[in-house]
């Protein structure tokens, strides 16, 4: 993004650029120690400077302690801003791997722990409970579970899925716990 700062007079524009000038790097390592990431750190200083242009007026002394202090206390504020917006935003990394029959059910039994998954498993009455563990804990495909179990593929798929509905209730019920 661009930005073009309209400046009333030369004088305010001089004043700018020495506060960009001399202090950008004590701006930045202060954003930087919050953030701890050099982008965002960056952010923080572009976002800091344009309150510190609209803010100009309240700085008299371009070198006193107390202008520098304004402008750290404009650059920890901004930075703590970023911060706090940052983690309300959880970035979720994307798996670009998922099949493209990716399965609700599945990622929901993922989450939670691997005794609760026995526990849920074990609810499910003896022959759902043996097909769905040779297909998702044996990975066989369902027409080698037929073969083993005596019945048709189709039929193994309609248990499969009878399987993972009812795995589902319970789960949304929360009856593993």
């Amino acid at each position: 993004m661009i930005l073009i700062l309209a400046f009333s007079s030369a004088e305010e524009q001089n004043k700018f650029e020495y506060l960009y000038n001399r202090y950008k790097n004590l701006l930045f390592t202060k954003a930087w120690q919050i953030l701890h990431d050099h982008m965002l750190a960056e952010d923080a200083v572009s976002e800091a400077y344009i309150r510190i242009y609209n803010n100009l007026h309240k700085i008299e002394d371009v070198d006193s302690p107390r202008s520098v202090a304004f402008m750290v206390t404009i650059v920890r504020n901004t930075a703590l801003t970023i911060l706090k917006r940052n983690r309300y935003q959880t970035p979720q990394e994307i798996d670009e791997t998922l099949p493209d029959n990716f399965d609700l059910e599945e990622s929901v039994l993922s989450v939670i722990s691997q005794q609760q998954i026995v526990e849920v498993i074990e609810q499910l009455d003896e022959e759902l409970r043996n097909i769905f563990v040779l297909k998702y804990a044996y990975d066989l495909p369902s027409r080698e579970i037929a073969l083993q179990m005596g019945m048709s593929e189709n039929n193994i798929n309609v248990k499969l899925y009878r399987a993972k509905k009812k795995l589902t209730e319970i789960i949304r019920k929360g009856e593993y716990v």
